[in-house]
């Protein structure tokens, strides 16, 4: 059995998870973008093919990073295990390695996650037991579905360690935001501090819905308040 991995709330700005998660749940992936441009993180964004399952899902908690490569060895032990240790709090986001023939995820991981208070899980690959997931509302952002088992085909080789999915690196413990516009990760050091930059520009860009609402001209209204930096 491996070895368990917890994330430290001091480490992000001294909040608890669940303040966390809730405050960012509250916004909006294109606001996090946004912040994340003015700081100077540009490559942030996952890949567009990756997508929710259902378009009311929103994930949002540290990275607990996999990765996994094509493996025709009927050993799947390393599949299996990896769930058990999922720490509380995490959402999980694997690293496929570009194999586009297997169901990384089903229904079982998925119980299994909700059991361990796991917030949702970013899979760069297939989905499987599609219709049981919709049912349990875990969040799950995936690339593509599909009905092959891992076993015999795909298998973990490691975790807790640095991947990179599309152009972005992903650490762990590395902070996982997404809704339906994509999946955005932000490095763990600027966890608090995008969240407060990114509460700050949602209330302004709620100034300049209710202008435009009033009959205010959007060039105007945008030069006045939308200044992020």
């Amino acid at each position: 059995m491996m070895e368990k991995t917890f994330f430290n709330e001091e480490e992000y700005g001294g909040y608890s998870f669940e303040e966390l998660r809730e405050r960012y749940k509250k916004l909006y992936v294109p606001a996090v973008s946004d912040v994340l441009d003015d700081l100077g993180c540009w490559d942030h964004t996952l890949p567009i093919d990756i997508v929710p399952l259902d378009l009311g899902m929103k994930v949002a908690g540290p990275a607990f990073t996999v990765a996994g490569r094509c493996d025709p060895d009927i050993s799947r032990e390393n599949n299996v295990d990896i769930i058990d240790i999922l720490p509380e709090h995490s959402v999980s986001i694997w690293d496929t390695g570009g194999d586009m023939f297997t169901g990384h995820w089903g229904e079982l991981m998925t119980n299994s996650a909700l059991y361990r208070n796991s917030q949702g899980a970013v899979i760069d690959g297939g989905l499987r037991d599609t219709s049981f997931i919709l049912k349990l509302g875990f969040p799950i952002f995936y690339k593509y579905r599909c009905v092959n088992d891992a076993y015999g085909r795909w298998k973990i080789k490691e975790y807790n360690c640095q991947i990179k999915i599309g152009t972005v690196k992903i650490n762990p413990g590395d902070y996982v935001f997404g809704d339906l516009d994509g999946v955005v990760i932000i490095p763990k050091k600027l966890t608090s501090e995008v969240l407060l930059k990114a509460e700050e520009l949602a209330k302004k860009e709620d100034q300049i819905r209710k202008g435009l609402r009033e009959g205010g001209k959007l060039y105007d209204l945008y030069s006045q308040t939308k200044h992020r930096k």
